[in-house]
């Protein structure tokens, strides 16, 4: 059985056609899923809400190569009209939705 580390490399190795193919087939229904089941789904208005916290953490995992910032300001990945996040933004972020919703969708 081939592993989710393995699954993120062989797309990282395919470049931007593999990513984004892998971020077509991951249907944002199922990432809306896997935080309202666990609890995590943001229910006020925040620069960086949990189902962006959720693509980040793919991100990192796809971009491994990469610094965090790089992979945060990739375009799409905050809100629209939200020009940046601070440093301390992302790692307060990823705590905050933790890994109950990643283990829920993989």
């Amino acid at each position: 059985m081939v592993g989710m580390q393995e699954v993120l490399r062989s797309l990282a190795e395919l470049g931007p056609t593999g990513i984004a193919r892998f971020a077509e087939s991951l249907d944002p229904e199922w990432i809306e899923e896997a935080l309202e089941a666990t609890g995590t789904a943001s229910v006020r208005y925040r620069k960086f809400p949990a189902n962006y916290v959720v693509w980040l953490v793919l991100g990192m995992a796809l971009f491994a190569d990469r610094s965090i910032i790089e992979v945060v300001d990739h375009p799409g990945l905050t809100l629209p009209g939200v020009k940046s996040l601070s440093k301390g933004a992302v790692p307060q972020a990823r705590y905050r939705v933790g890994a109950d919703p990643m283990r829920w969708l993989f």
